[in-house]
């Protein structure tokens, strides 16, 4: 069995070498752990790739165990942002 520490380095990178797309699917192949560091990678790499609703999902279960981590109350409140932008002009004819 391949150790979790594996999974996440090899995840990261995959990352690093701009395949956000290979780390999601070896963290999703290889892990069925609902460990806080590959929830937040998830959350991470969702977001790289602007799929703002799988990323707050990841976010949002990663403050669950960890309720007082600043960064991934920092990510929620970016893609709340995101999600909350209208721009009156642009958006009305």
């Amino acid at each position: 069995m391949i150790d979790i520490y594996d999974i996440v380095g090899q995840a990261k990178m995959a990352v690093a070498e701009g395949m956000p797309e290979k780390a999601l699917l070896i963290l999703n192949n290889h892990s069925n752990e609902n460990r806080g560091e590959v929830i937040f990678l998830k959350g991470e790499i969702y977001f790289e790739l602007q799929r703002w609703g799988e990323s707050l999902n990841q976010f949002s279960a990663y403050l669950e165990q960890n309720p007082n981590d600043k960064q991934a109350e920092s990510y929620i409140q970016m893609i709340q942002n995101i999600l909350g932008f209208y721009h009156r002009d642009r958006y009305n004819p």
